[in-house]
């Protein structure tokens, strides 16, 4: 009977083992699953994080690469956006207009909120979101001002020379006013074919002050001081570095003819406007001269050339400019600047209110309002 019951009991013994490892095999691994499942929702979490702060980080690049880029922006704007490609990701940036600007807004400059949405495209895990963050800047217009006196404002004055029977070089009569859809036109839109100094002026041909289309030609100041202080145009700022172009000329080539771009060029020296094949239109936009300017033959501009020393156009030369030349910059520096020469011949200076207003436009920037940052403004 003793070994019987001992039988029994080291039976039950077994069955109770078994029972007890299944248990703990099932409690090991769910164990092991909850950590597998934690250790995964921290790294989502973390790579969350890192996505949230990566493109935070992209709109932010992205804002302010918007505001240092020239977009041409004018005062009848209301809106503009742009994709800007940047390392591991993109933002799209888009600005709007939500104050006009005037008197009736209580501003001279119009208001402008420019959102940005920096998207993360870094590598992630499958499924998860790509991070993504929009940030807003409220930011003024400030538009490029520089006022319209005639086709060529002279500060070191200029000498008309050729025949009198020759077309004549200068014109302020406004250039074809269908151009640009907002053109005043007529009496609004032209001006004075030159502005210069007293005494500075010089006709073999004819004695001024001559008229075309019952425009006045001469415009004349004083002194050149006070003819460059109608200009707005702080040369000495300027040509200290205080001015950022599109491209420089050299080691940059000349911008392509015919290209509908408005772009802003410097040159650090003296320079030849090259020629242009014929019937192509201009090269386009402003240009910046420090030293002296030579018109080649077939030479075509259209827009706004700034120039430090004189203008040289040499005999028989045939050559185009639709918009507006300002020479004799450096006499704001104390230096002694020659007279220009313009020749007589086929083409001529001729005043174009569209690519003027074109060209200084594609000075106007976007400029941030103090303390009008604000992050997550699509939460708004």
């Amino acid at each position: 009977m003793s070994c019987s019951g001992t039988i029994r009991k080291r039976a039950a013994e077994r069955g109770f083992v078994l029972a007890t490892t299944l248990l703990v095999t099932t409690l090991l691994t769910v164990m092991l699953a909850a950590a597998f499942i934690l250790v995964s929702a921290e790294q989502r979490t973390t790579d969350n994080s890192f996505g949230a702060a990566r493109a935070l980080a992209l709109a932010q690049a992205g804002l302010q690469n918007y505001f240092a880029q020239n977009r041409g922006l004018a005062d009848s704007s209301v809106y503009d956006s742009t994709r800007i490609p940047l390392v591991l990701g993109y933002a799209d940036v888009v600005a709007i207009k939500v104050r006009p600007s005037g008197a009736a807004s209580g501003s001279p400059l119009a208001l402008w909120v420019v959102k940005s949405s920096g998207v993360a495209t870094s590598p992630v895990q499958v499924g998860q979101t790509q991070g993504a963050r929009t940030i807003a800047q409220f930011a003024q217009l400030n538009l490029g001002r520089l006022p319209a006196r005639a086709a060529l404002v002279t500060l070191n004055g200029v000498a008309i020379t050729g025949y009198a029977t020759d077309p004549y070089p200068l014109s302020g009569e406004d250039l074809n006013p269908f151009l640009c859809p907002d053109d005043p036109g007529g009496a609004a839109a032209d001006t004075f074919g030159v502005s210069v100094p007293s005494l500075r002026y010089s006709d073999v041909g004819t004695t001024p002050p001559w008229s075309r289309y019952g425009i006045p030609t001469v415009e004349t100041y004083g002194t050149y001081s006070r003819l460059y202080d109608t200009t707005h145009v702080d040369w000495a700022d300027l040509v200290a570095g205080n001015f950022t172009p599109d491209y420089t000329i050299p080691p940059a080539p000349w911008p392509t003819p015919g290209n509908t771009n408005t772009l802003v060029g410097y040159v650090a020296g003296d320079v030849t406007i090259p020629a242009v094949p014929g019937g192509t239109p201009g090269m386009r936009g402003m240009l910046v001269v420090k030293g002296n300017l030579r018109l080649a033959e077939d030479a075509h501009w259209d827009g706004i050339i700034l120039v430090g020393g004189y203008l040289s156009v040499p005999a028989g030369t045939d050559y185009v400019v639709h918009g507006m030349v300002l020479t004799g910059l450096n006499r704001a520096l104390g230096q002694v600047v020659p007279a220009d020469t313009v020749e007589r011949g086929m083409r001529h200076i001729q005043w174009s209110w569209c690519y003027v207003q074109t060209s200084v436009n594609s000075l106007s920037s976007l400029v941030p309002v103090k303390n009008g940052w604000a992050d997550t403004w699509t939460t708004y």
